[in-house]
């Protein structure tokens, strides 16, 4: 079964007559001499709490007025400031209604709006519980029994038409059923006339009226005006209902016949201001239609351009990475340069080379020396040997 075909429309409305009920809770724990006195806040109506006004005004009254209920039901709460966190507000306000035994079965932040119907159910609930606490009870609903009243006859009640009858009445005898004065009368059996004889079966008799017609109506028409009517206005009758129809369609009829001309005019003016928009546009669209190819080719060219400026830019970025690159290789070498320039210009090396060379020179000097002595010893111990020799032989 589909759950929304057991939904009332009436549902829509139910929140608004719980708030009702709400307040006259509020008014049994006398809120308007304690709560306002103790706040300072402005008073409001019945609703206040399913009708949007302020936010932060409205919240800040239903968190104020949900606290003082607490503390009416028995338990500690501190009076809200306006610089209070609403987040902190909210949670010790559910926390204290499931402490006395209430279910929240929505999200916080649904009345942190401060209206709607959850808010409505968190001050139902406080309301019931500050009442038990201060020990209200509630009786049984008294049922007051009516007293019957004859109904009087109210003289602006709807009166019938007699005129309207008297003529019905003149049609009806004028009508062609006074030809017919006879009358059937069957009897237990469905036989038809002119079948009697079957003795089971009652004769069919046949009345025939003796009245004046003329004089009957001459008897109507005396007591006619003494005769009135009243029939009680009632809005479920359906031929007031009826009447209410043909009047309220006699007067749509009567407006749209005043509204067919005008509508009519306007419909004919709507019509050519569209006919003379289609041509002006017609118009310029065949002025424009040139520039309009030619913005076409410009937008290709454009766009061609824009293609090219893209390549060349790609090029351009990857030459300058080139470019970069080599000036780093560039200034390598100009600082291996500098460098062996430095060195190069600088006298204390060849100083330093030439101190070298002169120390070589002296030492090469001193070994010639010591070869010349060497080879002086060495020439004159083979004299000698030679000598000896020669001395031997």
């Amino acid at each position: 079964m589909d759950p929304d075909e057991d939904y009332s429309p009436g549902e829509n409305y139910r929140p608004y007559e719980r708030m009702q009920n709400v307040y006259d809770k509020l008014l049994l724990l006398n809120f308007e001499q304690d709560f306002f006195k103790a706040t300072r806040l402005r008073s409001f109506h019945r609703l206040y709490f399913m009708c949007p006004t302020n936010p932060g005004e409205q919240f800040f009254n239903f968190v104020s007025l949900s606290t003082w209920l607490i503390r009416k039901a028995g338990r500690d709460a501190e009076m809200a400031q306006e610089s209070d966190d609403p987040n902190t507000l909210i949670a010790s306000i559910l926390e204290s209604i499931r402490a006395m035994g209430g279910v929240v079965d929505f999200s916080p932040s649904r009345v942190k709006a401060g209206f709607g119907p959850d808010v409505v159910s968190v001050l139902d609930f406080l309301t019931d519980k500050a009442l038990l606490t201060a020990g209200h009870e509630w009786l049984p609903p008294i049922i007051v029994k009516e007293q019957k009243q004859e109904e009087e006859i109210d003289e602006d009640d709807q009166e019938v038409n007699l005129d309207k009858i008297e003529e019905e009445m003149e049609a009806y005898y004028s009508s062609e059923g006074e030809d017919n004065d006879l009358v059937w009368v069957p009897g237990s059996s469905s036989g038809a006339p002119g079948q009697g004889e079957d003795t089971n079966i009652e004769k069919v008799k046949i009345l025939q009226s003796d009245t004046d017609a003329e004089q009957w109506r001459l008897e109507v028409e005396q007591v006619l005006p003494q005769l009135k009517i009243t029939i009680k206005q009632d809005s479920q009758d359906w031929r007031q209902r009826q009447d209410q129809m043909k009047t309220y369609a006699q007067s749509v009829n009567e407006i749209v016949d005043q509204l067919d001309g005008p509508m009519d005019r306007m419909i004919t003016d709507a019509k050519s201001v569209i006919e003379k928009v289609k041509t002006r546009e017609k118009f310029i669209n065949s002025q424009f239609e040139t520039l309009f190819v030619e913005l076409s080719v410009a937008q290709d060219t454009v766009t061609n351009s824009k293609d090219k400026h893209r390549e060349l830019s790609n090029e351009i970025s990857n030459r300058n990475r080139s470019l970069s690159h080599l000036n780093d290789q560039l200034e390598n070498t100009r600082r291996l340069l500098d460098d062996r320039g430095s060195i190069m210009a600088d006298g204390a090396p060849v100083a330093a080379t030439k101190r070298a060379i002169h120390t070589l020179n002296k030492e090469l000097g001193d070994i010639e020396v010591e070869i010349g002595v060497m080879e002086h010893y060495l020439l004159k111990s083979l004299v000698q040997e030679q000598s000896f020799l020669r001395d031997k032989a």
